[in-house]
């Protein structure tokens, strides 16, 4: 199994959002990225418990981020156990183990099947997923080993930290094509849109039954789209109350390295910027199925090491280029949603972001938003529409003299 996807925004008849294990960890990492680069690393950084992990790599001007979900409950009452249809399994195992990447405002993601059969920090032989009970140490260890891709930071997260989160942001709204019912992941959801809530959006991402681990892979990348554009709405970014909770539950939702401070959390943030704007490249480990005893497990192919390499080296990074940068691109934005002060909130967005936000301003109320371009300017266009929050819409204009957008009541969470 292997597989190399750019992220991209998903149009639909219907709605904005659509909805594999590996995207609950992201979008955790997305939501701390995100309001660190909203202004609040120092506090940030002072809300996220830490952890004591040896083996450590010093950064340089590439970063490598070990990413680990695990299935612990011990965050989790029984009540909490039985509401989430997580059991009460003892003991640790990763759940989800990825690489993040990152080169300024570019990320690539590699991803380790939990069934890989790898050697372990203490010699053992056995599933990757297994390391973690030893400890981040090992974990880093284990990885670093068998991919050669020296570690900068890690980072681990919980079941109970992804509900919260989405609870945090109000939910997150998806259109399905079909209902989805499966009593393991305590999920009956009608075909349609709609908007979950965290319990809800943890069986969506965990449900098994419904596809296989590449088109998990691809509907959890749409759930990672969806709520990191919710997390940017202003509605959001710009109400204290809301970030301040979303910063708590990032707390509880994550523990990192002692040495991950707001320097790297700042660049985690740039890195972000990728992720949130669908420009970041995936990778999985390649492997080939086999069995160790009465067991099924993976291993990895023989592309797997030069996949490794382009890692190692931060070649991988080229991948994510696009021919529009931020940087490149002049903006003018303008108010027809009738919120009070939402085109300067918007420009301040996208600003962020890189945008050359070149006036600001107020239209005719309007009901959806509209982003306009000049002939032969279409791939800017389409890069300011993801950057923009909520429903957009674009078109060509001959009047145009640069990228316009024309806000409506969606970009301000209406």
């Amino acid at each position: 199994m292997s597989g190399q996807q750019t992220w991209g925004p998903t149009v639909s008849g219907g709605g904005r959002r659509t909805g594999r294990r590996l995207l609950r960890l992201v979008l955790v990492l997305v939501l701390v990225a995100l309001l660190a680069l909203g202004g609040l690393a120092w506090w940030l950084s002072s809300q996220i418990p830490r952890e004591d992990v040896d083996g450590l790599a010093v950064p340089g001007r590439t970063m490598h981020v070990l990413v680990v979900g695990t299935d612990s409950r011990d965050d989790l009452t029984r009540e909490e156990q039985r509401e989430l249809g997580v059991g009460g399994t003892g003991g640790e195992r990763a759940d989800t183990i990825f690489i993040m990447t990152v080169r300024g405002g570019q990320v690539a993601l590699l991803a380790f099947p939990r069934d890989l059969w790898v050697e372990r920090c203490d010699g053992s032989t056995g599933r990757i997923n297994v390391a973690i009970e030893a400890g981040p140490t090992c974990m880093v260890e284990t990885v670093r080993d068998l991919a050669g891709i020296d570690i900068n930071h890690f980072m681990r997260v919980t079941f109970g930290g992804f509900v919260d989160v989405v609870d945090a942001v109000g939910g997150v709204e998806l259109c399905l094509d079909q209902a989805i019912s499966d009593r393991d992941a305590h999920i009956d959801l009608p075909a349609g849109c709609q908007v979950l809530e965290g319990t809800d959006a943890l069986g969506y991402v965990r449900v098994r039954k419904i596809d296989d681990d590449l088109q998990r892979i691809q509907r959890q990348q749409e759930f990672l789209q969806a709520l990191a554009r919710e997390v940017a709405t202003p509605a959001t970014m710009l109400n204290p109350l809301r970030v301040h909770r979303l910063g708590d539950e990032a707390g509880d939702a994550i523990s990192v390295d002692d040495r991950l401070g707001v320097l790297g959390l700042a660049r985690l943030a740039w890195g972000a910027r990728g992720l949130a704007g669908g420009e970041a490249v995936t990778h999985t480990v390649p492997t080939t199925p086999e069995r160790r005893g009465e067991a099924a497990v993976l291993v990895p192919n023989p592309e797997a090491e030069a996949l490794y390499a382009r890692f190692r080296d931060g070649s991988v990074l080229d991948e994510t280029e696009s021919a529009i940068r931020p940087e490149q691109v002049e903006v003018s934005v303008r108010n027809g949603a009738g919120v009070s002060g939402l085109a300067g909130q918007v420009g301040d967005l996208l600003e962020a972001r890189g945008y050359q936000v070149v006036d600001i301003g107020n239209t005719d109320q309007r009901q959806d938003t509209l982003v306009q371009h000049p002939p032969g300017q279409q791939e800017a266009a389409q890069a300011v529409a993801r950057d923009v929050p909520g429903e957009v819409t674009i078109e060509e204009s001959p009047e145009a003299r640069h990228v316009m957008v024309l806000l409506g009541p969606s970009a301000g969470g209406r």
